[in-house]
């Protein structure tokens, strides 16, 4: 660090850093590197972007947009992996799209969704639990693939597709490949290079705090003031 007036000892400047620009973008990239580890890019069909996996600007509150830009100003580097970061996460989002329209443009692929569909509507009055899906029929290829992309092997109880799914997940998941095979490779390259930069960043972000709040003698998060006891005593 370069400053012109080296802050002082618990620098309210340097708290600024560490609670509004390092600890909102550390906590998101711990979240989107246990995602991606796991294959889950939490990619919506409706949107063409990763639900829980956002770019660096998207982090931070946007009433904190000055003091993001101090930090930058001191730590340039940092202003150039952001860049990094989000572009990765651009392509991975654009290569899940690309997959999933080749998907959908796959004959094969949309004959095993009919087949798994008949087969569902056919056990219907043996499981009364199971929604029936004719509103949505035409959606289902769509949310089949949206669940391929982003490795689910299970969904919440509360999803419309929870039944199906629960039924026919490993019939897609053994040989989803195939259709378009190199697509999924793509998919697969734009995962591992997005995880390899957030890790990565998520580290040398980390570093960094930890270096502050030494050099700076300040908490790594804001400290809640104790309770009084005595008044809360008072007032019950």
């Amino acid at each position: 660090m370069s400053f012109d007036i080296k802050p002082g000892r618990g620098s309210e400047r340097v708290k600024a850093w560490i609670y509004t620009i390092l600890n909102p973008v550390i906590d998101s990239l711990r979240r989107e590197t246990e995602l991606l580890k796991i294959g889950n890019l939490s990619w919506r069909a409706h949107s063409r972007r990763c639900e829980y996996i956002r770019p660096t600007s998207e982090l931070i509150d946007a009433s904190q947009q000055p003091n993001l830009e101090d930090f930058l100003a001191e730590h340039p580097a940092f202003g150039d992996r952001f860049v990094q970061h989000d572009a990765a996460l651009a392509s991975l989002e654009h290569a899940a799209t690309e997959y999933v329209q080749g998907l959908l443009k796959a004959s094969s692929f949309q004959e095993r969704v009919n087949r798994c569909l008949e087969n569902y509507d056919a056990q219907l009055p043996f499981n009364p639990a199971y929604p029936d899906l004719l509103d949505r029929r035409n959606e289902v290829p769509e949310y089949v693939a949206e669940f391929i992309v982003n490795n689910s092997s299970s969904l919440p109880r509360h999803y419309a597709m929870y039944s199906f799914w629960k039924e026919y997940a490993k019939v897609f998941q053994d040989d989803f490949g195939g259709f378009t095979e190199a697509a999924h490779d793509n998919l697969t390259h734009k995962t591992q290079e997005l995880l390899g930069i957030s890790d990565q960043l998520r580290i040398d972000l980390e570093a960094l705090r930890l270096t502050l709040v030494r050099e700076y003698d300040i908490p790594a998060a804001p400290i809640e003031p104790p309770r009084n006891m005595l008044s809360e005593n008072a007032l019950r």
